[in-house]
């Protein structure tokens, strides 16, 4: 009865997938706003979500829906993500318990601990402090990434506007973690670096070398997840086969989705480890200038 049921299941995502991804095929053309502002027509490529009803009430002059990377749902899509994870942590952590007694808050604990054990041993007691910057970082990417496995999601992470924002962010929340552990001075000889006599060329190379971090943080993650979700796209089209004017999907993408799930929980990991780093260079560099003060 279980394999049955699990059969039936499998059936229907595919089902979904294949009626959410063929809709999709023709790009549509919104004129709205090109009749009222004189603009060039926004073309909608891609996978349509959900959420496209909500998207399509966005006015576009407002918060131009991005759609150059095929995600013409993003925004709709990102704020289910916060508002999912923000209402998920509030019911959850609502009566917890010294002891837990249930098998939910056992698991919560373990991923919790487990988030604070690795990333915490690796900023070390002085850096345990900024464990919410980095954890949070974590689930909120893992989220992301995880969404655009459900069939009628979207992925905010595979889309370049997503994944620079939290770059973005990632990089300018190390700098002020640097400006509080060294002070003003501290930082800009940490950017000058050692020996000062060279700080003419090092400075901005230094600066350079922090913005560009921003970067490589984005890419790297919108890499991943695009590619992971333009080949479970792609898989679910080539299995969806008509027979007699029905669609018969053909579940060819499950092994694909299996790997867009380590894939999704890599890249999260990665991220959050890189930005750990990042800090603990600035930590670390606090300590060697407080030692070398005594």
């Amino acid at each position: 009865m279980k394999k049955i049921s699990f059969i039936c299941l499998v059936i229907a995502i595919s089902f979904i997938a294949v009626t959410q991804t063929l809709a999709a095929d023709d790009p549509s053309t919104d004129t709205s706003e090109a009749d009222e502002h004189g603009k060039t027509p926004i073309h909608h490529y891609g996978y349509r979500s959900w959420f496209s009803p909500i998207s399509e009430l966005i006015p576009n002059d407002i918060f131009p829906e991005p759609v150059k990377w095929h995600q013409p749902d993003l925004i709709p899509n990102t704020l289910f993500v916060v508002l999912f994870v923000s209402i998920f942590f509030i019911l959850v952590t609502r009566k917890l318990k010294p002891i837990p007694e249930g098998k939910g808050q056992t698991l919560l604990e373990m991923f919790v601990g487990g988030i604070t054990d690795f990333f915490g041993g690796i900023l070390g007691e002085d850096g345990k402090k900024y464990l919410p910057f980095v954890g949070s970082f974590f689930i909120f990417i893992l989220s992301l990434n995880y969404i655009g496995l459900i069939p009628g999601f979207q992925a905010p992470t595979a889309d370049l506007n997503t994944t620079l924002a939290l770059g973005i962010t990632a990089v300018i929340g190390v700098q002020i973690i640097a400006i509080k552990e060294n002070g003003v001075l501290g930082y800009l000889k940490h950017l000058i670096g050692n020996p000062s006599w060279l700080g003419f060329l090092m400075f901005p190379i230094e600066v350079v070398a922090q913005l560009s971090r921003a970067g490589s943080l984005a890419i790297r993650l919108f890499g991943n997840i695009f590619g992971e979700k333009s080949v479970v796209i792609q898989l679910t089209v080539l299995g969806a086969i008509s027979v007699g004017g029905f669609i018969l999907p053909i579940p060819v993408q499950v092994p694909m989705v299996f790997f867009a799930m380590f894939g999704g929980l890599l890249q999260a990991f990665v991220f959050t480890l890189l930005t750990t780093i990042y800090i603990v260079l600035f930590i670390e560099h606090h300590d060697e200038a407080h030692d070398a003060h005594h």
